[in-house]
Order: structure tokens, then sequence, then C-alpha cells
């Protein structure tokens, strides 16, 4: 998978939001407070730092490929197409026969799964 942008689509990659619809997980709903506790929807302890990465590392992309492997497939291309490639929205309404705002919501979600993948591949333990 190319990626356009370098150190840029890597970053867009890691944001993270939320989608109704197809459902990989993006984020355990356990590392997050419930209605029970203080701060309902607060991390309950935040993510551990992430180490210094190039993004042409060919481990770091190798791992993106196979997490962007498992992503339903409309995810993937939403992704494919919007952060790979740079396409706007307008651009894929007919192509994959979804508004602008269900991209946006797909494309959102498949970045915080990426991101939770990337960071188990990332802050494993030496040796894994």
């Amino acid at each position: 998978m190319h990626m356009a942008g370098g150190k840029g689509w890597l970053s867009r990659a890691l944001a993270s939001m939320a989608l109704r619809g197809e459902e990989p997980p993006s984020v355990d709903a356990a590392r997050f407070q419930g209605p029970e506790d203080p701060f309902p929807g607060h991390w309950r302890e935040f993510p551990a730092r992430w180490p210094r990465i190039d993004p042409a590392d060919p481990a770091v992309r190798a791992r993106l490929r196979a997490a962007v492997g498992e992503l339903p497939e409309t995810w993937q291309a939403v992704v494919r197409q919007r952060d790979v490639r740079g396409r706007p929205p307008a651009e894929l309404t007919d192509d994959l026969g979804l508004t602008a705002a269900q991209q946006r919501a797909m494309l959102n979600r498949a970045r915080a799964f990426l991101r939770e993948r990337l960071a188990l591949f990332l802050n494993r333990a030496p040796g894994q």
C-alpha cells in the first residue's frame, strides 16, 4: 500500500472518533469510565505513550497494512481512497455509494481501529 504524504498520512490515520454501523471495536469500552464512575466516558487510564517511529519502517508499514486488512471491506475502501490516495469525499459518493457523512464516520472509526492496532504493536514488550 502506497502511503502518500508519509508522516502526514500516519498522523491522520491515528485520529480517533466513533461510528455506528459495521462493528469491529475500535477501542475496548472497558478502557473508559462507566456511568457509575466520576467521569463517564473518559479514559480509566491514559493510553501508553508510543515510542518514536518512522512511518517508512517496513515493520510499521506491514503492521498497518495487516490492520487495514482486518477492517470491513467498505472501511478499507474509504481509508484507501481518502487517506492513502487523498481523494475528497465528493469524488467517492458515487464510487462507494456513501454520503460524505457516512464516509467521515467510517473513516474516523477505521482510524481509531488502526491506531489501536498500531498501539498494540508499538507498546509490546521487546521480543514479543
